[in-house]
Order: structure tokens, then C-alpha cells, then sequence
């Protein structure tokens, strides 16, 4: 009879509505396939057989390609993933150009257990012939990394990789539990910028970068959260023209947390140029705040004009202190022409600030200078042996200006330190226990909800480089720039009257 027959379809259709995707666990063919084809620029998937493209818990992949096939056979549009549903995969997502994938915040892509796909297969990828405008954003994808059998870190599994294209927009995700990269993006050109954006992401516990640039120009990574595990939030490599700024990176001292906050690193022949990093927090980490390093062969400076400014750092460094690369706040290695002004190093490891090429790796016979001003470099109970410390005394110099250095064995290490108008004491933070570095004044301090008055003042207050900009600071400012984070900001101590 027909009624039974129909009665059954209405009853799995129900159970899949209130139960969502089925465990990978059930295994099975796709039972529920497209029952609503589209017919504009927009495909919904879900699990309620309501939707264009309907999912089971099985090979959920197939359907979701579906969806993306169809809105490149229009000339591009949006897949919407509909929640509370998580989505099993077990086979790539092909994206085409001009092609945005998004959907709920509840919704949610899931690598199966045991997965054993190959090498470098990702979890979303761009179709062959498909190499510009692609959005990500607004749902979830779990790597399960802790229900696969590979090493963190070995190129399986990535979650988001674009080969050779331009224009890629990740946001707003939550990217958690991965085996290797969150985004990566290899192009191998600097002809024209790249344009990647990786902005207002939550990312916790992937097996190696958050976002991953190799051989491009053109980078925005902003106002992201990211929990490192394996190597860092943010690595650019042989890339360049890129801003860094209003993150938060910061992991646990733990012996499986590797790897610095940011990596900037080039190979021979490579541009890594014109990168900003600022206002960012890096903190709690075996690896430096900040990584730089070339290794060019052939003496001339492709490596050069990063500019660090307004970020706070502490408890990072931590390595064993005899480890050479990433045991400081900062490290740099062969650029050239990198500034670092009005930072707070707190707790930096070995030294705030270090400059080390690896004995081993290709070195220029050129000269390599970094200029340091206005920064704050803050001992610790542990150790910090150094504020600055030059391990190329040859070919590299620091240039050190007003900048103040408290509560280290040493202020300076190493030769080729030429420094003027630094200072040697207590900063006067209003409390650096708890991570606030504003300097305490008489005249007014931001607490964060209003101006207080400290019943002392900071000697930091107006005795900044004479030449740096001020006008940012609230009045009365002195006429100078503030030492530390929050020097030529709107959230400057004020100046007492005079």
C-alpha cells in the first residue's frame, strides 16, 4: 500500500529534523538527496529534507560538492550551511571562483575519524581552472585530529588550501582541532597582491599555522583569537605587504606548544618585504612573540622594512635557555631596516630583543641594522639575561633610543649596541601582575572604564624619542611621546602640569 510507504518517509524525515546528522559511525549510502534544486544565487544544505541539498551523516561531502557545482555552473554564488548540524566529511570540498561558502555559527564540518586520506588533500580546496574570489566564513570546521593516526604538522588534512589564487576572504570561523594548517594559500608570485584576508577567526589547537602565506604580497590578519599547538598563529613566508595587527596569540607552556606567536620567514631569491605588525598580544608561549630570518646567498637585501609597534608580549621565550632561535620576545635574523618602537617586553625568555642567524643557515656577507625606541624591556623572577643582545656583532647593529630596560642581568649583550637616552628603571606600571601596562600618573590614567589618578607618576611619561610623532596622546601630553605600549595612543597617561 502506498500510506505505509509514505508514512515511514515522513517518520526518517522527522527523525533526521530532531536528531541532525547521524553518527559516521552508521554507515550507509546518502538515502536523502537534492530535493529542491535552486534556482538563484543562494543553496541551502541542512539535514531536515526541506533544504536544496540534504545531508544524512554520511558522506556529507557529496552533498555539500553538489551545492558548490551548482553555484559555479551560474557563475558563482553562496552555499549556506544551515545549523545546528554537524556536517561528516570524507572527501574534499571543491570550490569554484567567485564562490562564497558560509552558514550558521552552530553549523559545523567534521573530518571522520580514521579519515587515511593521503598527503596534501585538504579538507576545501579551489576547483581545477578555479583561482579567484572565494569567501569562507561564519561556521565551524573540526579537524578531529585527536581520531587520526598522523603526526601533527605532516601536511595532512589542511583545512582551507588555494593553490595559485587571488582574492580569499576567511572570517568569522571557528577552526579548531586540526593535524596541520588552518589556511594556507601558495601562489608564488609578486606580481600583483594576493589579497588574503584571515580576519575575526577563533582558532584552537591546529597541528601547525593558523594562516600559512607561501610566495605572495597582499596579507590581512586581524582581531583573530588563536590558541597555537604546533608551530605558530600566523607564518608569512616569502611573502610581504601585509599587516599583522589586533590579535590576540597565546597557547601553554607545554611540552606539545611549539613554535613562535609570528613567523616571518624567506628563502633565496624571495621578497619579504613592507610588513606591519601592531597592537597585537602575544603571550604564554615556549617560542618568541615574533620570528624573522632570511637566507639569502647573494648579498642583496630582499629582506627588510617590518615594522613592530604597540604590541604587548610577556611570558614567552621560554625555550631552555640555550636555544639559540626562538628563547627572546623578538628575533631577527638577516632583514634589514626593522623598526620596533613602543612595545612592552615582559618576561621575554632569554632577551627582549635578539639578533641570531643560525650558524648553519645561508648568511649575506651585508650589513643588517634594527632600530629599537620607545619600548618597554621587563625582567622576570625566572630569567632574562639580556634586554638587547646581538649575536652578529660584524655585520648587524642595534640603534637603540630611549627605550627603558628594568630588571635584567644585562642590559646590553653582545657588541655592535649603540644606544642613547635609554633609561634603567622601574616603569611604574599600573599593574604588570595582571598584564596592565599603563603607566601610573598623577595627572590621569586609563583604568579601561575611565581616567584614575595614581598618587605617583611614571619617569616613562614624556621621555620618549624626541622626534616621534605625539599628537595621538590626550592632553595635557607634554609635548613628547610616551615610553611603552600605549605612547602616541588615545589611551597615553597624561602629562602633570609643569
Amino acid at each position: 500500500m502506498v500510506i505505509p510507504v509514505l508514512l515511514k518517509f515522513l517518520v526518517f524525515i522527522i527523525s533526521l529534523s530532531i536528531s541532525g546528522c547521524v553518527s559516521p559511525a552508521d554507515q550507509g549510502v546518502d538515502t536523502v538527496t537534492n530535493v529542491n534544486v535552486p534556482t538563484g544565487p543562494i543553496a541551502y544544505v541542512d539535514t531536515d529534507g526541506n533544504a536544496n541539498y540534504n545531508c544524512d551523516g554520511v558522506n556529507d561531502h557529496v552533498e555539500i560538492n553538489k551545492a558548490l557545482e551548482y553555484v559555479n555552473s551560474i557563475g558563482g554564488g553562496t552555499v549556506y550551511l544551515r545549523g545546528p548540524n554537524t556536517y561528516w566529511i570524507n572527501g574534499t570540498l571543491k570550490m569554484g571562483d567567485n564562490t562564497i561558502l558560509t552558514g550558521d555559527s552552530s553549523a559545523c564540518i567534521k573530518l571522520i575519524p580514521n579519515a587515511n586520506w593521503g598527503d596534501y588533500v585538504p579538507l576545501i580546496t579551489n576547483m581545477d581552472g578555479a583561482n579567484k574570489n572565494f569567501t569562507v566564513k561564519g561556521f565551524e570546521i573540526d579537524g578531529n585530529s585527536e581520531n587520526q593516526s598522523v603526526r601533527r604538522g605532516s601536511a595532512y588534512y589542511d583545512m582551507i588550501y588555494f593553490y595559485k589564487c587571488t582574492d580569499i576572504t576567511v572570517t568569522d570561523m571557528r577552526l579548531e582541532w586540526g593535524t596541520s594548517d588552518g589556511l594556507i594559500v601558495r601562489n608564488y608570485f609578486h606580481d600583483r597582491p594576493s589579497n588574503i584576508v584571515f580576519t575575526n577567526n577563533s582558532v584552537y589547537k591546529l597541528g601547525h599555522e593558523a594562516l600559512y602565506t607561501l610566495g605572495l604580497n597582499g596579507v590581512t590578519a586581524a582581531n583573530n583569537n588563536v590558541f597555537t599547538r604546533t608551530n605558530t598563529a600566523f607564518r608569512l613566508s616569502s611573502s610581504g605587504h601585509a599587516k599583522i595587527y589586533n590579535n590576540i596569540i597565546h597557547s601553554e607552556i607545554q611540552d606539545w606548544s611549539t613554535g613562535p606567536g609570528i613567523e616571518i620567514d624567506k628563502s633565496d631569491g624571495y621578497e619579504s618585504q613592507n610588513i606591519e605588525i601592531y597592537r597585537n598580544k602575544i603571550h604564554t608561549l615556549n617560542g618568541a612573540a615574533i620570528w624573522i630570518f632570511g637566507e639569502d646567498t647573494d648579498d642583496v637585501i630582499r629582506g627588510k622594512d617590518v615594522y613592530i609597534h604597540h604590541n604587548i608580549i610577556y611570558d614567552v621565550g621560554q625555550y631552555d635557555k640555550f636555544t639559540g632561535y626562538s628563547n627572546a620576545g623578538i628575533v631577527i635574523g638577516q632583514f634589514n631596516n626593522t623598526i620596533i618602537e613602543n612595545n612592552v617586553i615582559h618576561n621575554g625568555g632569554q632577551a627582549g630583543i635578539k639578533y641570531y642567524q643560525y650558524p648553519n643557515a645561508a648568511s649575506m656577507n651585508t650589513s643588517f641594522t634594527t632600530i629599537v625606541r620607545n619600548n618597554i624591556i621587563l625582567g622576570s623572577d625566572k630569567y632574562q639575561d639580556s634586554g638587547l643582545w646581538n649575536t652578529d656583532e660584524i655585520n648587524h647593529t642595534f640603534v637603540s633610543n630611549n627605550n627603558c630596560i628594568y630588571s635584567v642581568d644585562n642590559n646590553y649583550n653582545g657588541k655592535g649596541i649603540v644606544y642613547k637616552d635609554d633609561i634603567y628603571v622601574d616603569p611604574l606600571f599600573a599593574d604588570a601582575a595582571k598584564h596592565d601596562y599603563h603607566l601610573k600618573s598623577t595627572a590621569g590614567r586609563w583604568s579601561g572604564k575611565a581616567w584614575v589618578n595614581d598618587a605617583v607618576t611614571s619617569p616613562l611619561i614624556d621621555a620618549g624619542y624626541p622626534l616621534s610623532p605625539f599628537s595621538r596622546e590626550p592632553e595635557p601630553n607634554g609635548g613628547r611621546i610616551n615610553i611603552g605600549r600605549y605612547g602616541n595612543t588615545n589611551e597615553a597617561s597624561k602629562s602633570p602640569a609643569t
